[in-house]
C-alpha cells in the first residue's frame, strides 16, 4: 500500500470524508488524474459536487458567498480593464461564473470558456436569467475564437493551476483573439513573496509522495518569468503587481493607433486589486 492511499484512509476514518463518500471518491479521481488525459479529468470530478465546486473556485462556502465574492472581484475588474458598456469579454477558466455572473450586466457580451462540462453545466444554471452571457467547452490550450475578437479578457485563479507551457500558450491565445489596444488580466502565484512561497512549499510537501501528481494542483512563477511570457507571447506588460503572494498582470495588445503609455494610463484603482492579505476575493 503507497504512502498516500495510506494517508486517504486515515482521513477517511478519522472523519475528513467518512461523511461524504462520494465527494471522497470524487477527490481521489481529481487527485490522481494524470497530465497526458489533460487537465479535463481532474475539473470534471470537482464538477460534479456542487458543493466543493464552489469551494474549489475561492474558498466559497455557499451561494450568497459566491454572489459577493464574485462582485467584489467584477468590481475591481470594471476598473483595473477599463471595461466599458460597448466591450465584449472573455474569462479563460470561467469555472462557476464566478466574476462572470456579476460582471455580464455592465458589458455588452461575456463569454466564459472553460475546460469541465459538469463546472459549465452549473455556470448555465446560475447564469439562465443574463442574455448575454455564452459558454465555451475547451478541450486543449487553444479558444475557438476569431482574430481580434474580444475588447477584454482575463483569467481570474487559473492559470497557477497549469503547467508553464500551457500558461504560455493561453497567452498566445489571449493575444489572437483580442482586438488591438485590447488588454488581459492573469494572475499566478508570486514565488518571491514569501507567502508565495510558504504556498509552494506546502504543495512540495502535500504531493512529494504521490505517483502521480495531480493535475490541477497549483505552479508558481516569479515576476520577471511572468514578463518574459507576456511579451514572447505577443502582449505588452503595462503592470506586474508582485508586492502580494501574487504576480498579477494586465497587458494589452498592441497598436500604432495607441502608444503603450496611453494604454498605461487606461487602468484604475490598481491598489484595489491587490489581495491586501486575504488569500482570495
Amino acid at each position: 500500500m503507497t504512502l498516500i492511499h495510506q494517508k486517504m484512509i486515515r482521513a477517511f476514518i478519522q472523519g475528513r470524508y467518512w461523511r461524504h463518500p462520494v465527494r471522497a471518491l470524487r477527490i481521489f479521481q481529481a487527485e490522481t488524474a494524470r497530465k497526458n488525459r489533460g487537465y479535463k479529468q481532474a475539473w470534471e470530478a470537482v464538477g460534479k459536487d456542487a458543493g466543493w465546486t464552489f469551494t474549489m473556485m475561492n474558498g466559497s462556502p455557499d451561494e450568497a458567498t459566491l454572489q459577493r465574492t464574485g462582485g467584489e472581484m467584477a468590481r475591481r475588474l470594471v476598473d483595473a480593464l477599463a471595461l466599458e458598456p460597448t466591450h465584449h469579454v472573455l474569462e479563460l477558466g470561467c469555472g462557476v461564473a464566478r466574476v462572470g455572473r456579476e460582471l455580464a450586466p455592465q458589458v455588452a457580451a461575456w463569454h466564459g470558456a472553460d475546460i469541465s462540462s459538469s463546472i459549465l453545466k452549473i455556470a448555465r444554471r446560475r447564469t439562465a436569467h443574463l442574455p448575454n452571457v455564452h459558454f465555451h467547452e475547451l478541450d486543449r490550450a487553444t479558444l475557438p475564437f476569431g482574430d481580434d475578437s474580444f475588447d477584454r479578457a482575463y483569467s481570474h485563479l487559473v492559470l497557477f493551476h497549469m503547467d508553464k507551457e500551457d500558461l504560455f500558450l493561453y497567452l498566445r491565445e489571449f493575444a489572437r483573439v483580442l482586438k488591438p489596444d485590447g488588454l488581459v488580466y492573469f494572475d499566478t502565484w508570486n514565488l518571491l513573496h514569501p507567502e508565495g512561497w510558504a504556498r509552494f512549499m506546502w504543495e512540495l510537501e502535500h504531493h512529494r509522495h504521490k505517483r502521480v501528481k495531480p493535475a490541477h494542483r497549483n505552479q508558481f512563477c516569479t515576476p520577471d518569468e511572468v514578463r518574459l511570457y507576456v511579451e514572447k507571447a505577443g502582449l505588452v506588460p503595462l503592470h506586474i503587481l508582485d508586492s502580494s503572494f501574487w504576480v498579477q498582470t494586465i497587458a494589452a495588445k498592441p497598436s500604432p493607433q495607441m502608444p503603450t503609455d496611453a494604454l498605461k494610463a487606461l487602468p484604475r484603482n490598481l491598489d484595489n486589486l491587490l489581495p491586501h492579505g486575504k488569500w482570495y476575493y
